[in-house]
């Protein structure tokens, strides 16, 4: 996660730098920035803890400025999540010691989009900063693991029971593997904050009502409540998460 981190910001940097020579070509399309009204996409994001997928739907409010809602679940890890197996079964499945709840997040908010430079008419890179806020709604679903247990009527000595993880019951030894990959989801708990946004969008291309763009930032959620993820570590009620997302829609009219 380190590594990808500092991978993170080097691209910022680089994409920043493309900004800066965006900005001075010229000449640009401001005077065809208002044949579209609205805007939507579909949009892929990668974090630092995580991936996900998400929607945006806008207003055109001026040439340079655009009104935004969006939705988007992610997924969200712990810094300290290590994947393990059980080194006395040689056919054990991977499982994450001391993993609590798995952790996703919904978010939906408004946001605004403002455009520093527009794309020269050959094409090239529109620059704009976009930032939101809104509503974020932490789902943690309970991990679940097979248990080893003894039993001396078996002949292999052990039979496997699917139990929800308890740190005070189940450790290195009588830990078999990882649950179903669905298990859990009828006990998801809700966990109810706020996020905001703030990030750098590239747009590339010729044609203005495509949308083809990336998109890099940070988000920060708060949760009222400390959400149990890890067993022996702290729980988080705040995460900061470094982003980078691609989009794909299109500009629109309606008459």
């Amino acid at each position: 996660m380190h590594k990808f981190k500092v991978s993170l910001v080097v691209l910022l940097f680089l994409l920043l730098l493309l900004s800066t020579e965006a900005i001075c070509q010229s000449p640009t399309n401001l005077d065809k920035a208002v044949l579209y009204r609205k805007e939507k996409a579909f949009f892929f994001v990668l974090h630092n803890e995580g991936w996900g997928i998400g929607y945006r739907k806008g207003n055109h409010l001026a040439f340079n400025k655009t009104r935004f809602w969006e939705g988007e679940l992610v997924g969200m890890s712990h810094p300290k999540e290590t994947k393990t197996e059980n080194p006395y079964f040689s056919d054990s499945h991977g499982f994450v010691y001391g993993q609590l709840n798995s952790l996703y997040i919904l978010r939906g908010g408004l946001g605004y989009k403002r455009m520093l430079n527009d794309k020269p008419y050959w094409g090239g890179v529109q620059l704009s900063y976009v930032y939101f806020g809104g509503a974020s709604l932490g789902l943690a679903r309970p991990k679940s693991l097979y248990i080893i247990n003894i039993d001396k009527t078996n002949p292999n000595g052990y039979y496997l029971s699917l139990e929800r993880y308890d740190p005070n019951k189940h450790f290195l030894d009588n830990i078999y593997g990882g649950g179903p990959l669905l298990k859990g989801f009828e006990s998801l708990k809700p966990y109810p904050g706020i996020y905001a946004k703030f990030g750098f969008n590239f747009e590339f291309g010729e044609y203005d009502e495509k949308i083809r763009a990336i998109e890099v930032g940070g988000i920060i959620d708060y949760y009222f409540a400390k959400i149990p993820m890890m067993a022996f570590n702290d729980y988080p009620n705040y995460f900061l998460t470094i982003y980078i997302s691609v989009h794909f829609g299109k500009r629109y009219n309606l008459y």
